[in-house]
């Protein structure tokens, strides 16, 4: 019999549902019965299905199209009865406050819906009739119907004996996982750690944070942090080439955290958060110069500092490409700790000159001396975000001042610039003595002379204000910068005195070709400055600039305050 409708057509509807939104389909369910049958299957593909009850009956229905879950624990392990399989599942996120507290988030992401809690009760006691160690183990078990999952985010209490080993099934059975998100946020057996460890091998991603207190630690946990250790060293090597590792325990950084990284010679990318025990930083750079992590290639080290002396120097200058035969050297870090001092600055040019190529600090303003460390001594450095500090007698070493001005920037490949910048601090106007004879314009005169020379530069972030420097009068630097012919994107941030206008923006067009994009009111790198209430900018002149540009390069996009 000759089909009534294209769409009859399996093939034909799995192409037209690729160019769908969720809501398409949705209003496509919504017009016959025949359209139902068609879309509703892909529908259910595509959806992540939150705690809402309603939703249980539609999930039981659909469960063998459903291929995302994401926090409906309590629901799946209290509302029904009966053991649903999800044969075609490749995503499940479960994921709790504490223990026995679910909800929407994760480290890495948060979802608004709201979700029933009961977090001030202790593991295993119930509330509204819902037990905690009930729902980890109706968790644990769903996992086993999920043969084709790939990406698992779980929340879990370990010391639960039963939970413990059907996870521990579960993970050995799951052979095409790729992700590991697990979070335990009571005291976990060392040993209970290695086996999840070794039961996760193939996994391309993990992702560990393991939380807890061992305060009255006797000789039976130190011979379980000893065994655990043994078992760890002689497992074999993980598939690994992401780890992110949280621990709260001086023993787990011992046992888990050092012997794990020898096992990972794969491992490309690694988030370490606060080391607590100073000998984790002996054993850390033992272990690198022997040969740990060869691929490393991306570091992320820690939020806060637990250790009276900093360890991030002694890890940087382990990391580089010249520690081992097969190493290839860090090429990315990520700072996100409020405290970066120059003897870091001082491993990274000494160590990763030869393969470091990304920089950024999330938090820390460092002062004009570590900065100009970076940039005269990186030559590889292809993107850096930083913020410098207010330039004075109290934050500059004048001995050393035209020492540092007089050194060349060595990183002419940088492509991503986003610097903010505080060194005009209280000064109003470029056209005042004040400046004139300042340390900023002396600090300006000299980084301008470096900007002009990127000439591979194609997006440059620069909030500086309350000083407007991009102008072509007397006192600004726009003239220095006509060999920028790569910039796409320039950002000037709302802190900046815009007195640019038709000159400037001729100027621009003629100049820097390849500018596709003008944010005036970046908000990339947030700096602070201090009574900029009397600064206003010129909306003339910016409004005239604008539209001068825009008539002369139509396709050029604005953002303004």
């Amino acid at each position: 019999m000759e089909k009534d409708h294209a769409f009859d057509d399996a093939v034909i509807r799995a192409e037209l549902v690729k160019y769908l939104t969720p809501r398409n389909m949705t209003n496509l369910c919504l017009t016959c019965k025949q359209s139902f049958d068609w879309f509703v299957p892909h529908l259910w593909h595509t959806r992540a299905f939150y705690t809402n009850l309603k939703n249980i009956p539609g999930l039981k229905r659909y469960q063998q199209y459903v291929k995302v879950i994401e926090d409906l624990a309590i629901n799946l392990a209290v509302e029904s009865r009966d053991f649903w399989a999800f044969p075609n599942l490749q995503s499940v996120e479960f994921v709790q406050h504490s223990v026995g507290q679910y909800r929407g988030y994760s480290g890495f992401g948060s979802y608004n819906t709201p979700v029933p809690s009961y977090s001030q009760h202790a593991f295993g006691s119930s509330i509204g009739g819902v037990n905690a160690a009930r729902v980890d183990l109706r968790l644990v078990l769903l996992l086993r119907s999920v043969p084709l999952l790939q990406d698992l985010t779980i929340t879990l209490a370990l010391d639960n004996s039963d939970v413990f080993q059907h996870f521990l099934a579960s993970l050995q059975s799951l052979t095409q996982l790729r992700t590991l998100k697990m979070t335990c946020n009571e005291y976990v057996n060392p040993t209970h750690i290695h086996r999840v460890i070794h039961a996760s091998r193939r996994c391309e991603e993990l992702d560990f944070s393991f939380s807890g207190v061992d305060s009255f630690k006797g000789i039976e946990e130190r011979e379980e942090y000893e065994q655990a250790r043994i078992d760890m060293e002689g497992m074999e090597d993980l598939a690994v080439k992401t780890l992110k590792l949280a621990t709260t325990l001086e023993d787990q950084e011992v046992a888990i955290m050092v012997p794990l990284l020898k096992k990972c010679p794969l491992l490309e990318e690694l988030h370490m958060f606060t080391i607590k025990a100073p000998e984790t930083v002996d054993l850390l750079k033992e272990a690198f110069i022997n040969g740990a992590c060869p691929q490393l290639s991306v570091f992320h080290p820690g939020r806060e500092g637990a250790l009276k002396d900093d360890p991030l120097p002694v890890l940087l200058s382990v990391m580089g490409p010249n520690r081992g035969v097969n190493a290839v050297g860090l090429k990315k870090i990520k700072i996100t700790s409020a405290q970066f001092k120059s003897e870091s600055a001082l491993a990274m040019t000494e160590h990763l000159s030869g393969s470091l190529t990304e920089v950024h600090f999330q938090d820390h303003i460092m002062n004009f001396e570590v900065f100009n460390e970076l940039v005269t001594g990186l030559p590889l450095l292809q993107s850096i975000r930083a913020r410098i500090n207010e330039i004075s007698v109290q934050t500059v070493d004048i001995n050393k001042f035209d020492q540092m001005c007089s050194r060349d920037w060595v990183c002419l490949g940088l492509k991503t610039l986003q610097l903010g910048s505080q060194l005009t601090q209280g000064i109003p106007t470029v056209k005042g003595d004040s400046w004139k004879q300042s340390l900023p314009k002396r600090c300006m005169d000299y980084m301008f002379s470096q900007f002009a020379k990127l000439e591979q530069l194609e997006e440059w972030d620069f909030v500086a204000g309350p000083v407007d420097l991009f102008v072509l009068s007397a006192g600004g630097y726009l003239r220095q910068l006509s060999e920028l012919k790569s910039l796409k994107k320039l950002g000037l941030g709302p802190r900046t005195v815009y007195r640019m206008g038709a000159k400037e923006a001729e100027w621009v067009a003629e100049n820097w070709t390849s500018l596709e994009n003008v944010d005036l009111a970046c908000d990339s790198i947030p700096i602070h400055i201090i009574d900029i209430s009397r600064i206003k900018a010129d909306k003339l002149a910016l409004d005239t600039f604008i539209h001068t540009l825009r008539s002369k390069r139509p396709k050029t996009s604005f953002k303004k305050q």
